[in-house]
C-alpha cells in the first residue's frame, strides 16, 4: 500500500499537477486504500492550517511585495551602493548587500531578484561588468534572501518540525552572512583579474544625504526584527506591524502607489500566500497517513542499521535535497519529510535548528539548479538573457553556496551558536 501511494506521489508530480494537489492526492489514496473515513482528510487539513505562527506568511508576502514594487528597494540600493564605490567590484558587492538586507523585507529569493536585479543590471552592464558576473551575482544573491530573517521558508520549517521561529531566524544570521561575504570575495577577486573600473569616491555629505533619504527604508528591517528578538512583538505580530509600516511608508513618505494600486498589489500578493498555506496544510495530511502507517519507524530503523555516521547521513540528505531541487522547491519536501525525520536526527544527535539551516541552505541551491530553478526563470525574463548565459553565470557563485554548505555541516556552531546565546 505504501509503494502504491508512492508511486501515485511521484506520478502526479511527473505530470505537472501542482504540489499540494500532488501531496493532498496521494495522501488521500492512502487513507482510502486504509480503509479510514474519508473526513479525516478534512480535520488533518483544519489542523495543518491552524497555526498562530503560520498567519505570518501571508504578512510577510504581502508587506514583501509592497516594498519589491514601491521605492524601498530603491533606497536601500542607494544607502549599500554609496559605501561601496571605491572596492574593487564594489558595485557587485553592493548588489549582493542589497540583497541581504532586502532579504529581511521580503524573505522571498523570487522578490529579492526581481526587486534588486531589475534595479542594479542595467547599472552593472552600464559599469562594464562582464555580462554573465551580473547575471550570475542576481540570480545567486537573490536566493540570500530566504536565509536572512524573516524567512518565510523558515516560518514554514519552524511549523513543521514544531521549532522555535524565532531560533531558527536567529539561526539564520551568520550562514547568510557568510555566503555574502565569500560572494563578496570572489568578485572582489574577478573585478580586481578583468581590471573592472573602481567607481567614484562619495563625498560624506552626500552619503548623509542620501542615507537620510533611505532612512525609513533602511528602519523596516530594524523594526520588524527589533520587535521579534525585544520581546515586544512574535513573528505573526510583527508580520502584521510590517505590512501597516510599509503602507504607510510607501503610501505617505514615498507616494509610491494610491490607495486603489496597493489593495490591488496586496490581491496579487495575497493568491501567492494562499498557495503556500494550501501546501503547508495537504503536508499535515500526508505527514499524519505516513504517521499512522509507521513508516517514520520504519525509517528510524534502517536508517540507524545502516547508515554508519553523522557524514554519511549528511551526505544522503544533501543528496536527496540536491535531487529534489532539480524539480520542486526543496522546503515543500522538507516540511513532509522533516517530521517522519526527527527520531534519526535525534539519534545521529544533530539539531534540528541546525537540520532547518542546511535545508535552507539546499533550498537555494535548488534555486538555481536547471531545469526548474525559480531564480533562473525570474533572471531570464529581467535580462533578458538564455537558460546556457543564467546557467553558466551562475555557476561560480552555486560552487561558493556548494561550499558554504560544507562548512556549516562540518561546523554546526555556525548555525547553533547565536540562538544559543540569545535564547539559552
Amino acid at each position: 500500500m505504501i509503494a502504491t501511494v508512492l508511486i501515485a506521489f511521484f506520478a502526479l508530480l511527473l505530470i505537472g499537477m501542482p504540489v499540494a494537489h500532488v501531496v493532498l492526492g496521494a495522501a488521500a489514496l492512502g487513507v482510502l486504500l486504509a480503509g479510514k473515513n474519508g473526513t479525516i482528510l478534512a480535520q488533518q487539513l483544519v489542523l495543518g492550517c491552524n497555526s498562530f505562527l503560520l498567519l505570518a506568511v501571508p504578512f510577510f508576502i504581502i508587506s514583501g511585495d509592497l516594498a519589491a514594487k514601491g521605492k524601498t528597494s530603491e533606497k536601500i540600493v542607494a544607502a549599500v551602493n554609496c559605501f561601496m564605490g571605491r572596492i574593487p567590484g564594489g558595485l557587485g558587492i553592493a548588489t549582493i548587500l542589497a540583497c541581504v538586507l532586502f532579504g529581511a523585507i521580503t524573505g522571498s529569493a523570487i522578490a529579492c531578484v526581481v526587486a534588486i536585479g531589475a534595479l542594479m543590471m542595467p547599472k552593472l552592464l552600464e559599469r562594464g561588468y562582464p555580462r554573465l558576473l551580473v547575471l550570475g551575482i542576481i540570480t545567486v544573491a537573490g536566493t540570500i534572501g530566504v536565509m536572512i530573517p524573516p524567512s518565510i521558508p523558515m516560518l514554514q520549517e519552524a511549523v513543521a518540525l514544531n521549532i522555535s521561529a524565532g531560533e531558527l531566524f536567529t539561526a539564520g544570521f551568520i550562514p547568510g552572512l557568510l555566503t555574502a561575504l565569500m560572494m563578496s570575495a570572489y568578485v572582489v577577486f574577478y573585478a580586481k583579474r578583468k581590471k573592472i573600473p573602481l567607481e567614484e569616491s562619495v563625498p560624506w555629505r552626500e552619503k548623509l544625504r542620501i542615507l537620510k533619504d533611505s532612512f525609513w527604508a533602511l528602519m523596516y528591517p530594524i523594526i520588524i526584527l527589533g520587535g521579534i528578538y525585544s520581546g515586544l512583538a512574535t513573528p505573526t505580530e510583527a508580520a502584521v506591524i510590517s505590512v501597516f509600516y510599509v503602507l504607510v511608508v510607501e503610501l505617505f513618505i514615498y507616494k509610491t502607489y494610491s490607495l486603489k494600486d496597493s489593495f490591488a498589489a496586496m490581491s496579487k500578493s495575497t493568491v501567492s500566500a494562499a498557495t503556500l498555506t494550501i501546501t503547508v496544510a495537504t503536508a499535515q495530511v500526508f505527514v499524519w497517513y505516513m504517521t499512522t502507517a509507521k513508516i517514520p519507524d520504519m525509517i528510524y530503523t534502517y536508517m540507524t542499521t545502516h547508515i554508519s555516521s553523522v557524514a554519511l547521513l549528511w551526505f544522503l540528505l544533501c543528496l536527496m535535497f540536491l535531487v529534489v531541487g532539480f524539480f520542486t522547491n526543496v522546503i515543500t519536501v522538507v516540511i513532509i519529510l522533516g517530521p517522519l525525520l526527527v527520531n534519526v536526527l535525534g539519534y545521529y544527535n544533530i539539531d534540528l535548528i541546525h537540520f532547518g539551516i542546511i535545508a535552507i541552505m539546499m533550498a537555494q541551491i535548488g534555486f538555481v539548479t536547471p531545469p526548474f530553478g525559480l531564480c533562473l526563470f525570474t533572471t531570464m525574463k529581467i535580462g533578458p538573457a538564455t537558460m546556457p548565459e543564467v546557467v553558466k553565470g551562475s555557476l561560480p557563485f552555486l560552487l561558493i553556496m556548494v561550499l558554504a554548505t560544507v562548512i556549516l555541516i562540518v561546523f554546526p556552531s555556525l548555525s547553533t551558536w547565536l540562538p544559543d546565546l540569545v535564547f539559552h
